[in-house]
């Protein structure tokens, strides 16, 4: 996963950088807004796939795909020239696959670790997720200043490939993997069964709901806020205290994870981000380091205990499609929660902005208390009668 981000971090560097070269700042930016499109529409069609074929298929499958069009797209660019419809159709075909990636990754891990360590193992995966992130971030821009986009193209395609070698060799716990073919005609109703599993299920519901409430009441204030709270002098404080809190979250879970108590930190932490949010409205630079941090620290600890609950309560058959679910209610709260706090800036102000973050984070907070099997989860080994 780490090798997969950073391919996708150094991709979207030169991307930007060429698109904005030979279309413009408003065409590029809004060619980038569209093909994030894909992702989310095939979403719950790479999670039923996964749960078709077998999520480790999936993730070769899917890092083969990748390396061969960033190796098609190295040679159109480097004959043709980087054309609009040529970066198009690269940007979709990286966005389909990335789609059918995300859920069988999170299908998969699961069944590498037991139980007791799914929180530890989780946190390992987002580490190399961030990880590739900034290394791809750091190379990216070095490498289009070094030879272009075909060089990143290049150098992106033997990521994935190197990514699909691992996966090829990881073990899993169960010996048996699931080998049927997939049909177009029962996807449909394989979506809407993994619907239906979620919807019967209170526990697994509320999950869903409250991760998508937990990013829509962070997204905004995050992103955005680093700038309407920081200025242009205090954003990068805000932003290093940030990765602070989320560097904290990550070694406090795996040298004590959450286990017999899962749900009560996840509740404790949904808590504590409701303070944090409403701390924000005080337009205190120091208020907003101090909570920026803290921010990093629960979200982090909260969303690792929520995503593990899920892998946890979901059947291996149909943990596929319930994280694809998961996923789109964490993609799409993204730009949703983006679009609202520039809106709601301008209607409200930013402390009223900021309180009604707050309250965002407050309804998801009651939703956990409400329901007791997710207040009260734990993630320790199942004792066998």
């Amino acid at each position: 996963m780490g090798l997969s981000s950073f391919g996708d971090a150094v991709w979207l560097i030169a991307l930007s950088v060429t698109l904005v070269g030979s279309a413009g700042p408003a065409l590029a930016g809004l060619v980038l807004a569209l093909g994030s499109l894909p992702k989310v529409l095939t979403l719950l069609v790479g999670g039923a796939v996964a749960d078709r074929t077998g999520p480790r298929r999936v993730l070769i499958a899917t890092d083969l795909v990748r390396a061969a069009a960033m190796v098609t797209g190295a040679v159109c660019v480097l004959f043709a020239g980087p054309s609009l419809p040529l970066l198009t159709g690269l940007i979709v075909v990286m966005a389909v696959a990335s789609a059918f990636f995300i859920p069988a990754s999170d299908a998969l891990r699961p069944n590498l670790l037991p139980p007791e360590h799914l929180v530890r193992g989780n946190a390992v995966y987002l580490a190399a997720v961030r990880g590739g992130q900034a290394a791809g971030g750091a190379l990216g821009s070095w490498l289009a200043g070094l030879g272009g986009l075909v060089t990143v193209a290049v150098v992106n395609g033997v990521s994935f490939l190197v990514s699909a070698v691992a996966a090829g060799n990881t073990k899993t716990m169960s010996k048996a993997e699931p080998r049927e073919r997939v049909k177009v005609k029962q996807l449909l109703k394989d979506i809407g069964e993994g619907c239906r599993y979620v919807a019967v299920r209170p526990a697994l519901r509320t999950a869903m709901i409250v991760t998508g409430l937990l990013e829509l009441s962070g997204a905004g204030p995050i992103n955005l806020g680093l700038v309407l709270l920081g200025g242009q002098k205090g954003a990068g404080w805000l932003l290093t205290a940030m990765t602070l809190g989320a560097s904290l979250a990550f070694i406090v879970s795996v040298r004590w994870p959450p286990r017999a108590r899962a749900g009560l930190l996840a509740t404790c932490g949904l808590g504590a981000q409701v303070g944090c949010l409403a701390l924000l409205a005080t337009g205190s630079l120091a208020v907003s380091i101090a909570a920026f941090f803290a921010l990093g620290l629960v979200a982090g600890l909260t969303a690792l205990v929520l995503v593990s609950l899920a892998q946890r309560w979901s059947a291996p058959e149909m943990r596929g499609r319930v994280m694809s679910i998961l996923a789109l209610f964490t993609l799409a709260a993204t730009p949703i929660g983006n679009l609202l706090i520039g809106v709601m800036v301008e209607a409200l102000g930013v402390p009223l902005t900021m309180f009604a973050h707050a309250a965002v984070a407050l309804v998801a907070f009651a939703l956990l208390v409400a329901t007791p099997a997710l207040g009260r989860a734990a993630l320790t080994e199942e004792k066998k009668s």
